[in-house]
């Protein structure tokens, strides 16, 4: 089915775009119109009428003229159909314009631009690729802009070494300089890049690589919590729990919404450091970032520790009903709930068991339903941290979900 709409629209920014070529000839003194100019228009118009779009569109393209009046028109065009998910379309546009002699340096690099855009709408990355470092060593104008593009094909190919070149010279261009939100934006981007080399570098059993990427993540931006993170289990690994429970302390302190992520290494060099002494001391600790920060989920880490600590301590066991129950009476949760559900299970009756698991069952199909993270720029929701939204594809955009619906 045809979009007539859509059609129409491009029919007008063509006419415009004849009306532009027209002003531009009468300027020149020029006293007629090619004749193949209105053919091919019209021509465009019987393709349409006979719902043959694709053969409208290129002769409503071929019957406008390429100058400096035009071009934007053209361009235009492209983009439209870019957007409208008729990629096809906008390249054999574009292709077309550099196949025009008509067109200076400066317009060809705009027109590459654009077409390097196509191929990336279109999945064609390593033509995209080409095009943009040409862009790139050939104009001053869009080198800024060319390497935004490219560094979003590195990231997508996971070329983390190239995306940080690409991002660095970004930092220190004038593209950047005189915008500090963009700066900042670009220097966390840099943190991950490294932090992706450095968890390659730790699946190789490379810790000496991996130390050296991080180090450099935290040069790039020392409040990031993946980098901290990473820090702190590497520092597990090494042996060097001191240094672990230093980091991720700092770490939670900066970023309490993530105390969750941090809490099982942080927990883990806290025992290594001290056995008995080091539990307390992680259980105070918690205790009072959840006070100023609820999570449920950091709460209940410790509430597994504690049970697991009373098989040989039973007093822990008490420690940790008033643990829970001093938590939900100010933050009623689902999860808390499943929790207390457990505990009392054991101190029931047969018959009266029996229905209370049948009700735990429902608030477990409920907790499976929920989603723990959702990103503050797109929306797009999960159950799983993302460093990088899926979605919309923005670094440190994914968040806890606070609403009493998820809880």
């Amino acid at each position: 089915m045809v979009d007539v709409a859509f059609i129409a629209l491009v029919t007008v920014a063509i006419a415009i775009g004849y009306l532009l070529g027209r002003r531009s000839l009468k300027k020149r003194g020029a006293d007629s119109f090619p004749l193949s100019f209105d053919k091919n228009y019209f021509q465009g118009l019987n393709f349409l009428l006979n719902e043959q779009p694709d053969k409208a569109v290129d002769a409503f393209v071929e019957s406008l003229d390429v100058n400096t009046n035009t071009l934007e028109t053209h361009l235009a065009l492209g983009k439209l159909m870019r957007k409208q998910g008729q990629v096809d379309r906008a390249i054999r546009i574009h292709q077309n314009l550099l196949a025009r002699p008509q067109l200076d340096i400066a317009h060809q690099h705009q027109v590459h631009l654009e077409l390097a855009r196509d191929f990336m709408a279109a999945g064609l990355l390593d033509r995209a690729e080409m095009l943009l470092k040409e862009v790139i060593a050939e104009s001053s104008a869009l080198r800024g802009i060319a390497q935004r593009y490219l560094l979003d094909i590195f990231q997508d190919e996971r070329e983390w070494s190239d995306a940080i070149q690409v991002a660095e010279a970004l930092v220190s261009s004038r593209y950047i300089k005189s915008t500090p939100d963009k700066r900042r934006m670009l220097t966390q981007m840099i943190s991950h890049f490294y932090c992706e080399l450095a968890e390659e570098s730790s699946q190789k059993n490379d810790t000496v690589m991996a130390r050296k990427y991080l180090d450099k993540a935290l040069i790039a931006d020392k409040t990031s919590i993946r980098a901290a993170l990473l820090m702190g289990a590497l520092e597990n690994q090494d042996g060097r729990h001191k240094q672990a429970v230093k980091v991720l302390s700092r770490a939670v302190a900066q970023n309490p919404s993530l105390m969750s992520e941090c809490l099982p290494e942080l927990y883990k060099a806290y025992i290594a450091v001290d056995p008995v002494g080091g539990f307390n001391q992680v259980l105070s600790f918690v205790e009072s970032q959840v006070a100023q920060h609820p999570s449920i989920t950091a709460l209940l880490f410790m509430v597994d520790q504690l049970l697991i600590r009373a098989e040989s301590e039973p007093s822990r066991q008490q420690q940790a009903h008033d643990l829970l129950s001093r938590y939900l009476r100010d933050r009623p949760s689902l999860a808390g709930l499943n929790k207390v559900i457990t505990l009392q299970i054991p101190r029931l009756s047969a018959d009266i068991a029996s229905d209370v698991i049948s009700l735990q069952s429902l608030v477990q199909r409920l907790l499976e339903k929920r989603l723990n993270y959702q990103c503050s720029s797109c929306g797009f929701t999960g159950r799983q941290l993302h460093w990088r939204c899926p979605s919309c594809k923005s670094w440190d955009q994914m968040e806890h979900v606070k609403a009493v619906e998820a809880n």
